[in-house]
């Protein structure tokens, strides 16, 4: 009964660094195209997207494996979720958890939560390159009045 435990912890232990390397960071982008070549997809298409463009596609059948990541800003490499101001997001709740709760925050000129009327951020929507699925889209912000000085001017779509 040890030995099963101990091999079953030590097979969690062995799959967790893969599961982890799959989020970043990486290297370089050339790093990241390695990984993604030696990852078994069970025989889907496999798309890989730095910044919304495309950095590797693999031919398959079935539902497509498409992944999404950034060159994080801070200079930390190449990730699925950098949560920094300057950097590409998934998902606008990615963007969004970076303010504080009181921030009125706008997704492409909407209103996205309400909050203070003199502390705003603007998010907006960006497309990058074809996947499987259509449009890879990502979000930047746009401008950013956080009332401690003057207003961040953004970021452009990459």
């Amino acid at each position: 009964m040890k030995s099963f435990l101990a091999a079953i912890v030590l097979s969690m232990a062995v799959a967790t660094p893969a599961l982890a390397q799959e989020e970043g960071p990486f290297a370089t982008t050339d790093a990241l195209v390695t990984y993604w070549m030696a990852q078994n997809t069970n025989g889907a298409t496999t798309q890989i997207y730095v910044n919304g463009k495309q950095v590797y596609q693999r031919a398959g059948f079935g539902s497509a494996v498409v992944r999404q990541y950034f060159k994080c800003y801070n200079g930390s490499g190449i990730k699925a979720v950098c949560n920094n101001i300057f950097d590409g997001y998934s998902e606008v709740s990615g963007a969004v958890s970076t303010f504080s709760s009181g921030l009125t925050v706008y997704l492409d000129g909407v209103l996205y939560r309400s909050g203070s009327p003199y502390y705003s951020a603007h998010i907006k929507t960006c497309y990058g390159d074809t996947s499987y699925y259509g449009a890879v889209t990502y979000y930047i912000v746009a401008s950013m009045n956080n009332g401690f000085g003057p207003a961040y001017p953004g970021n452009s779509c990459f």
